[in-house]
């Protein structure tokens, strides 16, 4: 779908109230928060000059990675999902150990086309089985919540701004901006079709002057509030997606934003429902097979919509929380564990599998069963940072070594 520019008359959707907020609420403190933002007035657009741009799609739940990303050739896999396990015949080769999914054919092209890149076995050191610390932990980069309360995206925004900067530079496609752009005044925007000023009726005469002078001090709010309004007005130009779907439609529309070169460095991206406790079903049917062709759908389709616009110079990083255990529950689901798998997609991507896999054996799964972590999270977001935001790994995961995993060149 072409991005079209018309300049609308009225502002669609949500509401910028909202948006200033969300960009208060990406900062550490009002004091911080100016620094930030630079000199009081309208922001104008300015660019970091990155080698490229990132998506980082959030895996809510903690997927299992072994069913995702499956060590057919090892049969301690087997011995340990006799009714989740997907069989070998049916698995869709990546290297002679692993294969994906047979829900996964999309980004199996994008793999065979060495335009995804995957990272087996990693995870973050702390080992936290804790749905939310451990979210926290990686959208931190840390194994432990950092003083400062910085996310590794805010982090390195907040180190490369200039005074000029755009105000799109970091984003959330939701409606509350992700942990990972915390310390950053970053945009939470649900869709473009919603993002503007009186709702989805478009009840918006004269709310823009309105909203405008309310915000004619130096405070930091104000100039969170001029910012909003800004973005707003820009956003308005652009022709929203209308798929019925909202995944689909998030993915569209980042794809549009993406393609206006509007100063967009990061966007971050949730996928939910990964929690799989019970019932994850056979490779062909049930919940996992679902979840599994539903991400596959959105993350293809995603990059088959950046390849149309000519985006050569976006990278999408899928991660999660954590993994799961290696054996089945009683409930034919999985449990939380803690080795799991990072997927690279189009731009900056390699190819390839990478990482050191220890295989399912008892000795290499420990008392608690888990897929042991051999490369840190941290070494593949660092690659990422290096080779797509032309950051330094350093400043973006203090007191970590970055080990480069080769996932991005």
């Amino acid at each position: 779908m072409a991005l079209r520019l018309n300049r609308r008359n009225l502002l669609k959707a949500g509401a910028v109230g909202g948006a200033a907020a969300a960009l208060a609420g990406t900062l550490p403190s009002p004091a911080g928060a100016a620094g930030a933002a630079g000199a009081a007035g309208a922001p104008t657009l300015g660019r970091h000059n990155p080698p490229g741009r990132l998506v980082a799609v959030f895996l809510r739940g903690g997927q299992d990675h072994l069913s995702a990303t499956v060590p057919y050739t090892d049969a301690d896999y087997y011995d340990r999902r006799p009714r989740i396990a997907v069989p070998d015949g049916a698995v869709l080769d990546l290297d002679g150990r692993f294969g994906f999914h047979p829900a996964m054919t999309g980004l199996h092209s994008l793999y065979r086309d060495r335009r995804l890149s995957l990272a087996v076995a990693t995870g973050n050191p702390a080992g936290d089985r804790s749905h939310f610390f451990a979210q926290d932990l990686v959208e931190h980069g840390d194994v432990r919540i950092p003083d400062d309360g910085l996310g590794w995206l805010g982090r390195h925004l907040g180190r490369t701004e200039t005074d000029d900067a755009s105000p799109f530079r970091g984003l959330t496609l939701g409606n509350h901006v992700t942990a990972s752009l915390r310390g950053h005044p970053a945009l939470g925007i649900a869709a473009i079709r919603s993002f503007g000023l009186g709702g989805a009726s478009g009840a918006t005469t004269g709310l823009g002057s309105t909203y405008r002078a309310g915000y004619g001090h130096d405070r930091p709010v104000d100039m969170f509030g001029r910012q909003a309004l800004d973005a707003a007005e820009q956003i308005a130009t652009l022709d929203a997606a209308s798929d019925p779907d909202p995944l689909a439609r998030g993915f569209a529309d980042t794809a549009i934003l993406l393609e206006a070169d509007i100063g967009i460095e990061a966007v971050t991206v949730d996928m939910g429902g990964w929690d799989t406790h019970a019932q994850q079903g056979t490779h062909d049917r049930g919940e996992m097979a679902d979840l599994l062709g539903t991400m596959d759908a959105a993350l293809s389709d995603f990059q088959a919509d950046l390849d149309r616009r000519g985006l050569v110079d976006v990278t999408t990083v899928v991660m999660t929380e954590f993994g799961r255990r290696v054996l089945e529950n009683g409930a034919g689901g999985s449990d939380h564990g803690w080795g799991s798998a990072m997927l690279v997609m189009g731009g900056a991507a390699t190819g390839g599998v990478h990482g050191e896999w220890r295989g399912l054996s008892d000795d290499a799964t420990g008392e608690r069963g888990d897929v042991p972590v051999t490369t840190d999270g941290r070494d593949v977001l660092g690659d990422l940072v290096v080779d797509v935001l032309g950051g330094d790994p350093s400043e973006v995961f203090p007191g970590h070594s970055w080990k480069r995993v080769g996932v991005t060149a």
